[in-house]
Order: C-alpha cells, then sequence, then structure tokens
C-alpha cells in the first residue's frame, strides 16, 4: 500500500534573492552560493538544505526577459518554471511550487496521466554549482510538472536529481536554528478535501482529517496539511490570503533540535516556518 512520496523541496519565489538570503541567515540558516539557472529558466537561486534530504529553495526572477514562457495549450503543452514565478511574484512574495522526490520523472509523468491529471513535457537542465571548497561542477535535474486547476497558484513536480553526489554536502547542512528537514508543507485553501485528494491522487498518498482540514501522507514522518485559511492563521496570524481565495501555499513545518518559536509570514518572507522538535517526531 503507497504511503506518498517524500518531499524534495520547496521554492520560496521572491523579488529580492539577496534581501531574503540576509534574512534568512539572520534566522539561523546556512545557504549555498548564489547559482543561475539557464536563461530559458530566467531565475537565479540559494538553497537551505538539510540532513533529511530536502530543502528550502530561495528564488529570484532575475532575466524575466528571457525566460521562456507557458505553453499550456501547444501540441505538447509546456509549464514553465520561470514563467510560474514571475507570475507568482508579481502579487506577493511567498511559496509557489511543491516539489517531491522521484528517480525517474518520465515514469512519474506517466502515472500522472493515468491518474487523469495534467502533465506537461519533461523538463531537463543543468546549472553551475558552488562546492564547499570554491570549486564548481555542473548539476543536472529532470523535471516533471503536474497542475490542479483549482490551484492555478501552486506548482507541483517531481525532481529528478541526476548529480546527487555534487549536490548534497555536509557543509551545507549545518544550521545555527537546528532545522534538519521539512516534516511538512501547509497549504491554505477553503476545500480542504477536493485540493487533499489531488495531491493524494499522485502518489497514492493516504488522507487523514485534522484539525482544519486535511492531512496527506508523503512518505515516512512528512505530510501536506490542506488547512482552511481561519486554521492556518492560526499557526501564522500575520497570514494575508489571497483576494482571489484561491488556494496557496503557506508555510511549512520543520524540525528541530530545540523547540523556538514559530516564525511568521511577515518575517519569512511570505512564508511561515513552524518548528517541531525531533521528539515529537
Amino acid at each position: 500500500m503507497a504511503t506518498g512520496r517524500p518531499i524534495d523541496h520547496v521554492v520560496l519565489a521572491v523579488r529580492d534573492l539577496d534581501q531574503t538570503a540576509a534574512v534568512y541567515e539572520r534566522l539561523g540558516f546556512t545557504l549555498t552560493p548564489r547559482a543561475a539557472h539557464e536563461d530559458r529558466m530566467g531565475t537565479s537561486n540559494r538553497i537551505a538544505q538539510f540532513r533529511g534530504r530536502n530543502f528550502i529553495e530561495l528564488l529570484e526572477v532575475d532575466r524575466p526577459d528571457l525566460l521562456q514562457r507557458h505553453a499550456f495549450d501547444a501540441p505538447q503543452p509546456f509549464f514553465s518554471f520561470g514563467d510560474h514565478n514571475r507570475l507568482a511574484t508579481q502579487t506577493r512574495d511567498g511559496l509557489s511550487l511543491l516539489v517531491f522526490q522521484t528517480d525517474d520523472t518520465r515514469a512519474d509523468l506517466s502515472r500522472f496521466a493515468a491518474a487523469g491529471l495534467q502533465t506537461f513535457a519533461p523538463f531537463d537542465f543543468e546549472r553551475q554549482a558552488q562546492l564547499p571548497d570554491g570549486t564548481t561542477a555542473t548539476v543536472s535535474f529532470s523535471l516533471g510538472f503536474v497542475r490542479s486547476p483549482h490551484m492555478p497558484r501552486v506548482g507541483f513536480f517531481v525532481c529528478e536529481n541526476r548529480a546527487q553526489h555534487l549536490f548534497w554536502k555536509p557543509e551545507f547542512q549545518q544550521h545555527a536554528n537546528g532545522a534538519d528537514v521539512i516534516s511538512s508543507v501547509h497549504l491554505a485553501s477553503s476545500e480542504p478535501e477536493r485540493d487533499a485528494a489531488f495531491i493524494a491522487a499522485m502518489f497514492d498518498g493516504a488522507c487523514t482529517t485534522i484539525s482544519g482540514g486535511m492531512s496527506v501522507a508523503c512518505g515516512p514522518g512528512q505530510d501536506v496539511r490542506v488547512l482552511t485559511p481561519h486554521a492556518i492563521a492560526e499557526i501564522d496570524p500575520t497570514y494575508e490570503p489571497p483576494l482571489s481565495a484561491e488556494p496557496i501555499l503557506a508555510g511549512l513545518s520543520v524540525r528541530t533540535s530545540a523547540s523556538r518559536p514559530t516564525i511568521s509570514s511577515a518575517e519569512g518572507c511570505g512564508m511561515f516556518i513552524a518548528w517541531e522538535t525531533a521528539q515529537t517526531e
């Protein structure tokens, strides 16, 4: 019986990567050096990676005139990573994409299509990464996107990391705040059952009713919590729902070595972080 797929990372799309990185470093996160994606993506990032093998990607659209646009109605529909984040940052800094681990992007796209989900052409790319010793290396990825018509502001994809030995580095996984792994992603929705069902359909993750909404299992010890806006506001009093009332990704739960206060979305550049100690796992 399937229990869902582990979370690979989330994308925090912001209008000023340098400013956001400074905030996250003050919050106790160690970040990788700034790296540029290909011009057809039009983006650059810095990453907070965790020992639990997932990460937060801080992302800026810094070359909007070069990026490839969405082509949803093309003979082979195309979902643009860069265009999604360009559109997202027109209205707010905040979480834009939820990403799951995969060893085979193309097999997962076939799985999604068989489940009746809207899929797109696979996207393969490379970028240069600066390693802890100051040298650079080429890292490469294959992405497979899926989209819910009810959640246009939320992107979902699987990420096949084809150079894991170059990507995951212990030196980048030591954080002053004790952050160890993303344990939950929180999605604000006025219809939790509908949107949880979409997420569950990707990988047969078990759905459970919880206070304020639904939980979708994402592998051992991880879940997506699809909660009403009211329930999200109880976690993060600074949460501001979109005027459109469309679902959005609102925040994370991150496992840490010591209890500490929640970082509000106002403090976290559009994303709240609720801390969970290892003992609660």
